[in-house]
């Protein structure tokens, strides 16, 4: 019967390194989803574009964006500017 070694850190790092590319790749996606808003939350009030952002925040997610960050994305998209979402994964 064969031996099996099993490396537990070479299979964690394989699992992160994943992990981390999926995470990446949905965090461009949100990125574009919400640099697609900005025409037309520019000038809006931040409460109205607020609710933009956490609708597609949701529609990617299936989950709230916290305050603090709907926040910032809003006051950016609302002032014209652009957003970047990062992944980090854990």
């Amino acid at each position: 019967m064969a031996k099996f070694k099993f490396d537990k850190r070479k299979l964690q790092k394989v699992v992160n390194q994943a992990a981390q590319a999926k995470g990446d790749e949905l965090a461009d996606q949100l990125t574009a989803d919400l640099n697609a808003l900005s025409p037309s939350c520019k000038g809006r009030p931040v409460n109205e574009v607020k609710v933009e952002v956490q609708k597609v925040w949701r529609r990617r997610m299936s989950s709230d964006l916290p305050e603090p960050k709907v926040t910032e994305f809003a006051e950016t998209l609302a002032g014209g500017g652009s957003v970047r979402v990062t992944a980090a994964v854990k």
